[in-house]
């Protein structure tokens, strides 16, 4: 519609030139009647145009070559000047009806005057052909620059999406098997690309890390039953082999119970760990760690008296810590049992509570034999032992360690070992102090 109406106002200025090309052919006739005439010599118009002119008293002048009587009776039905449409045969036309004032003979007296009447018509189907050819230039055009438009789109979405092709495609080869992850050089180039390589990577380091220890687990885990179950069935094949008095019987029995019970005691703290690593810590619990202190102390008296172990503890109470009241009581427990285990006959543990900015500093001091340097940095491994044979006399499972430092990093503080052979172990926990907020 926006084509057809600019053409149509087109049609019509072309349509006043042709009127003022017929105007300008009006000639006089040099007759007593003072009559004009049409110059056809000066007229260069189509064929399929037709016009007539008239004097202003309606006396015909002159018409196009092509004037019919019903072309002719169409222009002159036709009473007011300005454009009108009109058809004849089936074929349309626009005509445009204009007065006009052809001036003869202008240096005699100013010349003369001759008004005349112009209808000019011209068949307007080459208007909507010349309408439909534009619209259908603009139609292929846009098709093809929509083709064009869509090919580059598609080219360019598709090199832009090669780098998450090959993340992807890096992504899919990651298996329980291959926990391999490189992500590519393009990826870690892109801004939108790299936050998510970059968290990929630390997740897949992070499960794949789990993964490990949690086969490490496992296996060591059957080892150490595997053990137990070995020397229990031994002793039981053992104790059949032949007749036995009541008083071997009773011994063998004894020897039973207590390997039943380091079977026990081994499972009770594999499952302890497996609750410290996998349990969600919960901000809302506080405990005031001085306070746990004595109360494990207290029930340690029996032990302490035994190995002639005494523990030196601070009266005042510490801020509370963010920590859950069983895995406060589990962590003092191990660690002072721990101390209590590895120290010499007559020889004290001290232990030092003390806040420092927003975290809380326990701090065990013993007097025993100390640890290898080797060991120290596999001390918090599951199962480790530094004196396995000691360890087994002691009924430990070498699980103890490893159920602090779960304890503690659960609660997001840390735990470290320092020692030397024949001067005593320290072990310093750093515990979050609770905020006021976790204290409602």
């Amino acid at each position: 519609m926006h084509e057809l109406t600019g053409r149509r106002h087109a049609f019509d200025i072309m349509l006043r030139g042709r009127v003022d090309s017929v105007l300008g052919a009006i000639q006089d006739a040099e007759d007593p009647n003072d009559n004009v005439m049409i110059d056809q010599t000066e007229l260069v118009l189509p064929q399929e145009d037709i016009y007539e002119v008239m004097m202003a008293s309606g006396k015909f002048v002159g018409g196009s070559p092509g004037l019919t009587p019903d072309l002719l009776n169409a222009l002159s039905s036709h009473r007011a000047y300005g454009y009108f449409n009109f058809k004849v045969r089936g074929k349309h036309y626009r005509a445009l009806e204009q007065p006009g004032m052809r001036v003869i003979d202008r240096e005699e007296n100013g010349g003369f005057r001759r008004p005349v009447r112009i209808i000019y018509a011209v068949p307007t189907y080459y208007l909507w052909h010349e309408t439909v050819e534009a619209v259908r230039f603009y139609v292929i055009a846009s098709v093809l620059l929509l083709l064009l438009t869509g090919f580059l789109i598609a080219w360019f979405l598709r090199r832009s999406m090669s780098p998450l092709r090959e993340l992807a495609l890096r992504a899919e080869r990651v298996s329980e098997a291959c926990w391999e992850f490189d992500a590519p050089i393009e990826v870690l180039k892109t801004r939108e690309l790299e936050p998510i390589a970059t968290s990929i990577q630390k997740l897949l380091n992070g499960l794949r890390t789990s993964f490990e220890r949690q086969r490490q687990f496992t296996g060591d885990a059957a080892h150490e039953l595997k053990t137990s179950i070995a020397v229990l069935k031994s002793s039981v094949q053992l104790l059949s082999m032949r007749e036995r008095t009541t008083q071997e019987y009773q011994s063998s029995i004894e020897g039973l119970l207590m390997d039943t019970e380091r079977m026990e005691d081994l499972t009770t703290r594999m499952l302890m760990l497996a609750r410290a690593e996998q349990a969600p810590s919960s901000a809302s619990h506080v405990m005031d760690l001085s306070r746990t202190l004595r109360v494990v102390v207290e029930r340690l008296q029996p032990i302490m008296q035994l190995r002639q172990v005494r523990i030196n503890l601070p009266e005042q109470d510490s801020g509370p810590v963010r920590i859950e009241p069983e895995s406060a009581d589990l962590l003092c427990s191990n660690l002072l049992m721990n101390a209590v285990q590895h120290s010499t006959p007559g020889s004290a543990i001290t232990v030092c509570l003390e806040e420092r900015g927003d975290s809380t500093e326990l701090l065990i001091s013993d007097e025993g034999k100390g640890i290898p340097q080797e060991a120290l940095p596999h001390i918090f491994e599951r199962f480790y032992r530094a004196d396995p044979s000691r360890s087994r006399t002691n009924g430990g499972a070498g699980l103890g360690l490893a159920i602090c430092k779960a304890i503690v990093d659960r609660c997001g503080g840390s735990i470290a070992i320092s020692s030397a052979p024949g001067l005593g172990t320290k072990v310093k926990v750093v515990l979050l102090v609770a905020t006021a907020s976790s204290k409602l």
